[in-house]
């Protein structure tokens, strides 16, 4: 049976704030979306930005009865929205069970209406599935935890198909990012990460940052890989290893391991250098104007560790029009990884 095509929406109501749903997604068709309300979304947004393999976390409403909620209406408790997260994920980096486990690990799923002090119907234990796969591995997996023991209560989460979406306003978004000094950041949402990062700290996006600038780069890379990468070289066309290299994967920096680039962007640009026509995400390069040999061309660099990468030129291929000149020696090639099965979900405890 046909499923009812599900709507994604913003509150924002002012020019100042609004901010079209579609351009908070990547339009990557690997990528895959998953909805879950666990209490107050500025807790559970936060948790879910750290972990390695979701690419965007947006608060928002679901499950409820009116078009375009507010947050006033949704607080009121009678829209039958719940407090939710939309989140965009890499199957092959984090699975679907994974997220499920980060879930109920990380609220009280036996608390009908209620986490903690946050009462009503909006702060209710939800998961909303995308798909038919989506339903049967929750509902497997709340049945697991159910026959376990993992709670001293039964579990109340709501399993139902998703059908809408609509962004929260502007001011809910990033929350605890923007307001780590505000009172309830460090009572409620602080205690909760610091658990959360305990139990999934495998799990975690690198967030304890070298110095970058006081590594000995000499000796952690090769002579050929600390010459292009942090004398900004060249290295000679047609010689890197992974010019002409065809095969699936992520190519992170080699110094930082910040991935950079993917091979499905990858393209033979005739040049003798790897050539991509866009990064995996902006936010990870940076763009410098370098005036170097006689030119005015576009540097490009690591965002995180200064690392030269190769430069940008407007010769490449649709969609973006952009050639991504690298080097390989600025490269480091990590092959696509094959999904496992995971025949049994674990048996998680309770957080709060």
């Amino acid at each position: 049976m046909m499923a009812k095509s599900p709507q994604v929406q913003s509150a924002d109501t002012g020019a100042a704030k609004s901010q079209e749903f579609g351009d908070l997604f990547d339009s990557d068709p690997k990528l895959q979306r998953a909805t879950f309300g666990g209490g107050c979304f500025w807790c559970t947004e936060a948790v879910y930005q750290e972990l390695e393999g979701v690419r965007r976390v947006v608060s928002g409403y679901s499950g409820g009865s009116i078009e375009k909620p507010t947050y006033q209406a949704v607080s009121s408790g009678t829209t039958g929205h719940a407090e939710v997260i939309q989140l965009q994920f890499d199957p092959e980096v984090i699975p679907f069970d994974k997220l499920l486990e980060v879930f109920w690990r990380t609220h009280d799923p036996t608390t009908l209406n209620q986490q903690g002090a946050d009462r009503g119907t909006q702060y209710r234990s939800v998961v909303f599935t995308h798909n038919s796969e989506q339903q049967q591995v929750a509902e497997a997996y709340k049945k697991k935890l159910d026959a376990s023991g993992a709670f001293d209560s039964p579990i109340v989460t709501e399993i139902s198909p998703f059908s809408s979406f609509t962004a929260a306003e502007t001011d809910h978004q990033d929350y605890y990012q923007r307001n780590q000094q505000q009172p309830y950041c460090q009572m409620v949402i602080q205690p909760k990460l610091d658990k959360f990062r305990k139990v999934f700290a495998k799990q975690l996006k690198s967030s304890q940052e070298p110095d970058w600038k006081q590594v000995d780069w000499r000796n952690k890379l090769t002579e050929q890989q600390y010459q292009v990468t942090r004398q900004r070289g060249t290295e000679p066309a047609f010689t890197g290893e992974h010019w002409d290299n065809k095969r699936e994967g992520v190519y992170r920096c080699v110094c930082c391991g910040l991935p950079l680039f993917e091979s499905t962007t990858k393209y033979r640009s005739g040049t003798g250098w790897p050539s991509f026509y866009q990064p995996v995400e902006e936010k990870h390069i940076e763009e410098v104007v370098d005036r170097g040999h006689g030119m005015v061309r576009t540097e490009v660099k690591c965002s995180r560790c200064d690392a030269h990468v190769g430069h940008v030129f407007d010769d490449g291929p649709q969609p973006t029009g952009l050639r991504y000149c690298t080097n390989s020696a600025s490269l480091q090639f990590e092959e696509k990884k094959q999904a496992k099965e995971q025949a049994e979900a674990p048996s998680p405890q309770p957080q709060d």
